[in-house]
């Protein structure tokens, strides 16, 4: 995971570009993969030419899959993390996003998408 960005509320089309273009682009390297589900935000507005400016590759997942998706895995760590804290206030819970975000290893990653069926390296 390269990039991350937490705000207060639900995310939107406006909201989710903002995040690509400010973030996670310049984060990203020729030839880089971005995978994402078909969550309506996340084909909307410039998000492919976004993506592809920084010479990465956007794929989409197959419809109703999830058994493909890295992510899932990373936010049932994330989500598991965070109950455990009981954050009760916005700055505590903002303070354990961050906390649980840096609990995820570069291990899990790779097993992450290893057991989501992708080809994995460790180089």
């Amino acid at each position: 995971m390269i990039s991350q960005y937490s705000i207060l509320g639900a995310s939107d089309g406006l909201t989710f570009e903002a995040y690509i273009s400010q973030k996670l682009v310049p984060k990203l390297w020729e030839a880089a993969c971005v995978i994402m589900d078909n969550c309506s935000i996340h084909k909307g507005g410039d998000i492919e030419k976004l993506i592809e400016s920084a010479g990465a590759k956007l794929i989409y997942l197959p419809p109703y899959s999830p058994d493909f998706s890295p992510i899932e895995n990373c936010w049932s760590k994330i989500k598991n993390f965070l109950r455990s804290i009981e954050a009760r206030s916005y700055p505590d819970l903002a303070k354990a996003i961050e906390s649980a975000f840096n609990q995820v290893s570069l291990n899990d990653i790779y097993n992450w998408f290893t057991h989501s069926c992708y080809c994995t390296s460790p180089d």
